[in-house]
């Protein structure tokens, strides 16, 4: 954390004193020299304390003294440019644009007032503004300090243009005036259930009072760190208390907390060191004196924050030690067998930059990595990142910003996520809080793919009383031990965070009682599972007096994981997921009544309206009607204000007529516009599954039984001709196994020719010598077309020399072609092929299938297309193919064949290869028995019957 005489808010900016210096020299004197008596006497006990206060970083308590200052004297233009500064990092920042400007305006030659007055659009989201002024200020021939400072605020202006242009759809809660006050309130750390939280608290309650650098009382001092705790009742913290044995006179400041909550973490600095990290455990409901950690984790320099693995085998920190990348690293060092620290090791320069990085989490999953940092794509001075670690090579991901609201212009740092990463906790002086510093929770707590492990917690009792107890995870496999909790001896209370990938054996153990054992498999753990168990230990002599016969060994964990696993993967089907955030919305929204919306009941669309009674439906109101877009009439009853009283009366619907139970469904009206339930409300659908994606089109009708009539192709998707808009509407976001894309930078035979070299800053860069000689160069990799096209209109944008490569498509091993000549390639059968290799060969063989497809390809013959059946039913009524909608308009072919099975079949393509990329999607959506079939001038084809005629490229006898 801070060193006593710094502010942790502001401590990288004590280079502000310059300014002090130069003024305080100068300036001031002369202008209280105009000052006579008392006033006189005022100004010069005011500017020593607030000049004093401004050096070390202490904005908030130095601001009011400027402005005290510039009611004595309100032509002093020096007051008001420290004010101006102090703003900068209050909650009040648009006042430092007023207070600067006007500095700005009497001299605009001040030293730095450029810089500053940047700075100050800066903070207040006026990036264009910033971006001018600190041009200009380069041009001032300032400091080597501050002309890299100014550089650095360009490409934050720049970053968080783009940032907050797409902001994150995340919502930030104040976390409340019971933890939050007029003072400061920062760096939250947590337990891995949520049960607790601990943080630092600098104000009024703070041990020792106001204090001077001393640490003796002093009316003119400033507040200390402190460590709070508040314990969570339900979804309220209760009121926060000091822990007393940690709190000292001296900054004593939370940096991490282990998963169990057992062991925590603090920083602590005097007069006599840079700040060192210190721990302490939990015994029953106290703590431990904290002691310093040892040589290899503390230094003569600063170490200030740190995180400790769920194993607790990895410590991660940040120190000012000399020799890594920039003025503050993050290393990490492990656990030694004797329990001491190893040597730290930086985490090299996937992690850490030029600049500072600081406040690493560490994740119970093991694999994420949240801290701040100075360098990368920050907005604003430290923006928060994540990282994951990758276990075959131990490299790190390139860190992704957490975007924007949750990073500001402004420092963000220091947060920490749940176990199961649907909410994360920060500090923030942002606008609107009740002081200084305050602690908020954001949900969710990160974006994309949230994290995987078992976290199981309870309680151990020893003859029926709660009990410090031994836990010991190991590899059920290896044996070897993989970590050791303890349940807390006050409450025996235990928390585990478990990893995938492993056969786990848990033996509990106390002093006096048999041990107990779970055996846990979470091999294939693929989503968050919290299971909860209370463990009972016994002594022989209780169990004989209490006549108790329990097995020392249980699966209960394994059956509550097992249990959750089943949901999920039940609450993954697109329909089951749909009908739960259906309901939550019924019940969170369905009485409010809006202006502007209203609801429908859909009662069901006709091809023959004849066939629709409306006289079952008498006491509904007023049943309307309509064409679709499918030309048929839908019938529905409109008007409705509540999303409620349209449920009560499609139930009433149904009641009346059962079979409209698979038909009828609310509707939203939206001024005007009509609009499904999952797109008036896809926040509300996107909260737990962020790729979702609501329906767009009309829900489409079984469509009706057709003949067998091989002229009867209306329905089919073309000639094969494919322009470009067509090929980015249905292959844009495919992704398909084989299937990838590159930007093309050209293709040369003296590749010495080639110059573009520099443009791997934007990616890697590959080549490939084709047979021709000719050396093709190559940039990125991509799973989509529509990834492939956004990077070449970025990269575009940013080098004008790229704005001609060619998006070229790579399937498997052919070679590379342009996306045109791929998606619709001429129509032209090659030379002759010989497929009776094929012949009578298992085709569901992958291998086999496989090779088919590569040796068929681009095989193109007039009067042969290609489909993919979806479906095959002898009662076609039944077949419902909601997970394909997505690539309607047009409808599948729906045809009775004359062995009395109706086949469902979806796309028309001129080659195999086309068809088969279009299967790939299918099975994508869930229609895993999705399979190419053929059409040969109107008949049905079976691809055996294909193989066996050649794919008609010549005559066969």
């Amino acid at each position: 954390m801070l060193k006593p005489e710094i502010s942790i808010l502001i401590m990288r900016k004590i280079f502000l004193f310059c300014i002090f210096l130069l003024f305080n020299g100068l300036l001031v004197e002369a202008q209280k020299d105009q000052l006579t008596g008392k006033a006189k006497k005022e100004a010069t006990l005011y500017t020593e304390d607030a000049d004093f206060l401004f050096s070390e970083g202490n904005y908030y308590a130095a601001l009011p003294l400027y402005l005290k200052l510039i009611k004595l004297d309100s032509t002093e233009e020096y007051y008001r440019f420290q004010a101006g500064v102090c703003y900068i990092y209050t909650d009040e920042k648009e006042k430092s644009i007023d207070f600067l400007e006007r500095v700005f305006d009497e001299d605009p030659d001040i030293k730095d007032i450029t810089y500053y007055l940047g700075r100050a659009y800066h903070v207040n989201y006026r990036f264009d503004t910033a971006i001018v002024l600190f041009k200009k200020y380069l041009t001032k021939n300032p400091s080597e300090e501050l002309r890299k400072s100014a550089l650095n605020y360009i490409s934050y202006c720049k970053n968080a243009k783009l940032f907050v242009s797409h902001p994150e759809k995340v919502e930030i809660t104040n976390l409340g005036p019971v933890i939050n006050t007029g003072a400061s309130e920062y760096a939250p750390v947590i337990t891995a259930d949520e049960s607790e939280i601990i943080y630092t608290y600098r104000g009024p309650q703070s041990t020792g009072g106001l204090m001077n650098v001393k640490m003796k009382p002093d009316t003119n001092g400033e507040y200390y760190e402190d460590v709070f705790i508040s314990h969570k009742l339900g979804d309220n913290w209760l009121p926060p208390q000091g822990i007393s044995e940690i709190n000292t006179k001296a900054n004593d400041a939370s940096i991490a907390l282990s998963t169990d909550g057992q062991t925590l973490f603090t920083f602590r600095s005097s007069l006599q060191d840079g700040g060192d990290i210190f721990v302490s455990n939990l015994n029953g409901n106290k703590w431990s004196k904290p002691e310093r950690l040892g040589p290899t984790v503390n230094t003569p320099f600063w170490e200030g924050s740190c995180s400790l693995s769920s194993d607790g085998k990895t410590l991660f920190f940040a120190s000012e030690r000399p020799g890594g990348y920039g003025g503050r690293d993050i290393y990490m060092s492990s656990k030694m067998p004797n329990g001491s620290w190893g040597t730290a090791k930086n985490l090299g320069k996937n992690i850490n930059t030029t600049l500072n990085e600081d406040a690493p989490f560490m994740h119970p999953d093991g694999v994420t990595l949240f801290f701040s940092s100075e360098g990368w794509n920050s907005m604003g001075a430290s923006d928060i990142f994540y990282s994951t670690l990758n276990l075959k090579d131990s490299s790190w991901s390139k860190p992704i910003n957490l975007g924007y609201p949750i990073n500001s212009p402004g420092d963000d740092r220091y947060y920490v996520l749940n176990a199961d990463g649907t909410r994360g906790y920060f500090s923030s002086n942002r606008k609107g809080g009740f002081g200084q510093q305050d602690l908020y929770s954001v949900t969710p707590g990160v974006r994309g793919p949230k994290p995987i492990l078992a976290l199981t917690i309870g309680i151990v009792s020893n003859d029926e009383k709660p009990t410090d107890a031994n836990i010991q995870v190991s590899d059920r496999i290896t044996n070897r031990v993989e970590a050791n909790y303890h349940s807390n001896s006050e409450t025996g209370k235990y928390v585990i965070a478990l990893t995938p990938g492993n056969k786990y054996k848990i033996a509990v153990q106390t002093g006096g009682a048999n041990a107990h054992i779970e055996y846990l498999d979470v091999d294939s753990l693929a989503t968050f599972v919290k299971v909860q168990e209370d463990i009972h230990l016994y002594t022989p002599e209780y169990r004989k007096a209490n006549n108790i016969t329990v097995s020392d060994t249980s699966s209960v964990l394994q059956h509550n994981i097992d249990q959750q696993v089943a949901e999920y993967k039940s609450n993954q089907r697109i329909d089951v997921y749909e009908t739960k955030v259906y309901q939550r919305i019924l019940n969170d929204y369905g009485t409010v009544d809006s202006n502007g919306i209203t609801y429908n009941v859909e009662l069901g669309s006709y091809q023959n309206p004849s066939m629709f009674d409306s006289t079952k439906f008498k006491g509904l109101g007023k049943i309307e009607s309509k064409t679709d877009a499918y030309g048929n009439t839908l019938f529905y009853v409109s008007g409705i204000h509540t999303m409620l009283d349209a449920e009560i009366l499609k139930d009433k619907a149904i009641t009346a007529d059962s079979t409209l139970k698979k038909t009828s469904k609310v509707t939203v009206d939206n001024n005007g516009k009509r609009e499904l339930v999952s797109q008036f409300y896809v926040s509300e659908f996107r909260k737990d599954k962020e790729n979702f994606l609501p329906d767009t089109v009309e829900k489409a009708p079984v469509a009706p039984i057709v003949s067998l009539n091989t002229q009867d192709r209306t329905q089919g998707q073309g000639n094969g001709e494919i322009d470009t808009n067509k090929i980015e509407k249905d292959y844009g976001t495919a992704k398909v196994d084989g299937l990838s894309y590159k930007l093309e930078l050209g293709s040369y035979t003296d590749t010495t020719q080639f110059k573009l070299g520099y443009l791997n800053k934007y990616g890697p860069i590959s080549k490939e010598t084709m047979a021709d000689g000719t050396t093709h160069y190559y940039i990125g990799k991509f799973q989509s077309l529509s990834e492939a096209q956004k990077f070449k209109t970025t990269i575009g944008q940013k080098d004008s020399a790229a704005a001609n490569a060619l998006v070229m498509v790579f399937y498997f091993d052919e070679k590379p072609k342009p996306v045109k000549q791929f998606f619709a390639p001429p129509c032209d059968p090659g030379p002759p092929q010989d497929f009776t290799a094929f012949a009578d060969k298992d085709l569901n063989d992958p291998a086999i299938y496989a090779k088919l497809i590569a040796t068929a390809a681009d095989i193109c013959v007039d009067g042969l297309i290609f489909r993919v059946q979806i479906g095959a039913y002898r009662h076609p009524e039944n077949y419902h193919y909601r997970n394909l909608l997505s690539f309607v308009p047009p409808l599948p072919i729906v045809k009775k064949y004359e062995d009395d099975i109706t086949r469902f079949t979806m796309g028309e393509f001129k080659s195999i290869k086309l068809a088969e990329i279009f299967r790939q999607r299918i099975i994508g959506k869930g229609t895993k028995d999705a399979w190419v079939t053929a059409e040969y001038n109107g008949k049905r084809m079976l691809l055996q019957e294909l193989i066996k005629a050649n794919f008609y490229t010549h005559s066969v006898n």
